[in-house]
């Protein structure tokens, strides 16, 4: 219903992290290349994202993902760390091209360090992705520090990033062993009221919207305020305020309707 009355060719607010939609707002723009330099040429080790619940940091580690294919990094990504120790382990060996990957804990680590030595002498550097890593265990941060402890005389084997909500930061600095090993911290913020509306339209462009008015001024105000700038809240305001006015036939949406529907919201 929504695409066919707002003449879009595909769903433009779904919450996944699709590429394709990815907005360069000021905040996201400089956490993508912070994140690329430390992960590429500065190769430090360790780098900390955070953010608040919905604000693009999946979507952040999608885009370095896709940056990073066909390159000399080889990705490897823990999307939920709820895992052990040695079930990590043994998702890095799978992503080094372990296999099968030893059962064993020791021989696990032997086999990592071992592969992450020829992978350097190729030239090729692993990343390492751990997304919600406020979730991960003590037991399971020290052993991403461990992993960390892989290196030359100038250079580390594996790069990490972990992503997290805030209290991922805390979480680090309470293990001056890990904390001491960042080499970037950035925190990504909510958009502020202007991108809002360049996020909306971005989104609508690749979904294929030939520029008539969708969404008028006060609608965009309305928006910018009940979603506090979240793109995930975004998301689905604009996705409810679409149905609404696809359902009642109108030919725009305005700052009313969009506060109707952010008070069903709550």
């Amino acid at each position: 219903m929504i695409e066919d009355h707002w003449a879009l060719e595909r769903r433009a607010f779904a919450n996944t992290p699709d590429p394709e939609f990815i907005y360069r707002s000021p905040s996201f723009a400089e956490g993508y290349a912070r994140l690329l330099h430390d992960a590429t040429d500065l190769r430090g080790g360790l780098s900390l994202i955070t953010g608040e619940i919905g604000c693009g940091k999946t979507m952040l580690a999608r885009a370095l993902a896709d940056r990073l294919a066909g390159s000399t990094c080889d990705l490897i990504e823990v999307p939920y760390p709820k895992v052990t120790p040695t079930q990590m382990l043994q998702t890095v060996a799978g992503g080094l091209g372990i296999q099968p990957p030893p059962r064993g804990k020791l021989a696990l680590v032997q086999a990592i360090a071992a592969r992450l030595a020829e992978r350097h002498a190729e030239g090729r550097r692993p990343v390492l992705i751990v997304d919600e890593a406020q979730l991960a265990t003590p037991s399971l941060l020290e052993e991403i520090r461990l992993l960390t402890n892989h290196e030359a005389r100038q250079d580390k084997y594996l790069h990490v990033v972990l992503l997290g909500q805030p209290e991922l930061r805390q979480r680090v600095k309470q293990r001056p062993q890990i904390d001491q090993r960042v080499s970037l911290r950035f925190h990504v913020e909510p958009m502020e009221a202007e991108d809002v509306r360049g996020y909306v339209e971005h989104r609508l462009r690749v979904a294929g919207w030939k520029g008539k008015t969708i969404f008028t001024h006060d609608a965009f105000t309305a928006l910018a305020a009940r979603s506090e700038g979240i793109p995930r809240r975004i998301n689905t305001l604009v996705t409810q305020a679409l149905f609404v006015g696809a359902m009642r036939q109108l030919t725009a949406i305005d700052g009313e309707l969009m506060f109707d529907v952010a008070d069903d919201q709550e």
